[in-house]
C-alpha cells in the first residue's frame, strides 16, 4: 500500500505504513491466495470525475493484470467481469483527498479470496521533483500509474513488501530514491505500447510469485 500524508519529505509523504499486513511467508494453501482453478474475474471501475484520471488508465490496469499472469507462468488467468459484484479483484480509482496513493485490501468475496485495489491517478500530488517531471512526460506519468497498479495487484495475488529496491514490491519505509524507482522503468519505454513488454517485476518478485502458485 502507498499512502499520502501531509508531511514534508517526499517518500515519507507518499509511502507510509500499510493498514493491511501481509504474511512474510506464504504457501499455496494459504486461504488468502487467489483461486487458480478457473479464470479470476476482475472489474475496473470507471474513474471519470476522479482528479487526474484518464480513460486509458483502465488499459494500464489491464496490462498490470496481464503482467502478473505472464510472470506466474500462466497459473494466474484473469477475465474481465461484466459487473462489479461478479469480480474477485476490483480496481477503484481514488482522489488525493481520500488519503491514498495506493492500497490493497484482501477480502472474501462471495466466499472466495479476493481483493479491493485502490489507485490514485493524480501525479500532481506526488511532490517534487517527481510531480513536475511526470506532468511534462506522459510516459513517466503512465509509468507511475502502471507500476502502482502492478504493486497493489501484487498484494492482491499474495505478495508482501520487500526490502530489495529492485523489486516491484519494495516498501519505501526502508528509504530509497523515489524518482529512480520510477525512472528505471520509464527509461525502457519508447512508446506507451512498450509497457506491455516489461512487467516491472524483478527476478525476485517473479520467483516469489511462482513459488506461491507452483501447484
Amino acid at each position: 500500500m502507498y499512502r499520502l500524508a501531509a508531511i514534508t519529505t517526499i517518500f515519507a509523504a507518499i509511502f507510509a505504513a500499510h493498514r493491511l499486513h501481509l504474511p512474510a511467508q506464504s504457501s499455496r494453501t494459504n486461504p488468502g491466495l487467489l483461486d487458480t482453478g478457473e479464470p479470476i474475474p476482475y472489474f475496473l471501475e470507471d474513474g471519470r470525475g476522479v482528479a487526474g484520471y484518464r480513460d486509458s488508465d483502465r488499459d494500464l490496469a489491464r496490462m498490470a493484470l496481464e503482467a502478473w499472469s505472464r510472470e506466474s507462468g500462466g497459473k494466474l488467468k484473469f477475465i474481465e467481469a461484466k459487473a462489479r459484484n461478479l469480480a474477485l479483484v476490483r480496481v477503484r480509482w481514488v482522489s488525493a483527498h481520500e488519503g491514498l496513493f495506493g492500497e490493497t485490501q484482501r477480502v472474501q468475496i462471495n466466499g472466495k479470496p479476493g481483493a479491493m485495489v485502490f489507485v490514485m491517478p493524480e501525479v500532481a500530488q506526488l511532490g517534487e521533483p517527481l510531480s513536475t517531471r511526470a506532468l511534462g512526460d506522459v510516459l513517466l506519468r503512465d509509468t507511475i500509474v502502471y507500476l502502482t497498479c502492478v504493486h497493489e495487484l501484487g498484494h492482491a495475488v499474495g505478495l508482501p513488501h520487500t526490502r530489495n529496491f529492485e523489486d516491484i514490491m519494495y516498501f519505501f519505509g526502508f528509504g530509497g530514491d523515489l524518482v529512480e524507482y520510477f525512472m528505471r522503468y520509464r527509461n525502457k519505454l519508447q512508446s506507451r505500447a512498450d509497457i506491455a513488454k516489461y512487467s516491472g517485476l524483478s527476478a525476485g518478485d517473479a520467483r516469489f510469485l511462482q513459488n506461491l502458485y507452483k501447484n
